[in-house]
């Protein structure tokens, strides 16, 4: 069975957008992508959606590594409780919000078109010049991708993904937002998707 989490007002809701790592007892590690942080928790968008009550360990990219229990799931979602102190979670909240409040002008245009977790996520990532780094897609939209990488890369860096031609516009520890140079079909957008 699967729930949403519960719903919370606008002002509780901060969209926040950071990369992770996360695995659990019946989980290999698998990525992750913060949705937003609420007084209910902390929501995610994957590919991989463990069950609910799962203990899963989520490395979050500025954050640091905390100990969760699965409280929602749903399509390529989940959404978490920290099983952590009480003073450990409000500094957690404190940072997250303030990452959030600092994304929010961006947030709008991300959320612009709706987005994906292909199910083939290798890609090779191309540089202006020639060079090739592999690269690990953690979502797609008709706008752009976020990518993790093995080395870091410069903001309005030309890149390729896989065909896709593009330019680094935002920048995560070890990961990068990709602004495509055309938007793709939004028909295109579905899980067989290949850049």
């Amino acid at each position: 069975m699967t729930t949403s989490p519960p719903a919370s007002p606008a002002a509780d809701r901060h969209a926040l957008i950071l990369p992770a790592l996360c695995w659990g007892r019946q989980h290999a590690d698998f990525y992750a992508v913060t949705e937003d942080i609420t007084a209910q928790g902390i929501g995610f968008r994957s590919s991989v959606v463990p069950e609910i009550d799962a203990r899963i360990t989520c490395s979050i990219s500025l954050i640091g590594t905390v100990e969760t229990r699965v409280v929602a799931n749903g399509p390529s979602t989940f959404g978490v409780r920290l099983s952590v102190s009480r003073g450990r979670a409000a500094e957690i909240a404190r940072t997250m919000v303030e990452l959030a409040r600092g994304q929010e002008h961006r947030i709008a245009a991300v959320r612009r078109h709706r987005r994906i977790t292909p199910r083939r996520r290798d890609v090779l990532v191309t540089l202006a010049d020639g060079g090739v780094v592999p690269g690990r897609i953690v979502n797609v939209s008709a706008s752009g991708a976020a990518v993790f990488l093995a080395r870091p890369m410069a903001l309005g860096t030309n890149v390729t993904l896989g065909s896709t031609t593009g330019r680094v516009v935002r920048l995560f520890t070890d990961c990068i937002g990709v602004a495509f140079d055309d938007a793709l079909d939004p028909a295109r957008l579905d899980s067989g998707i290949r850049l």
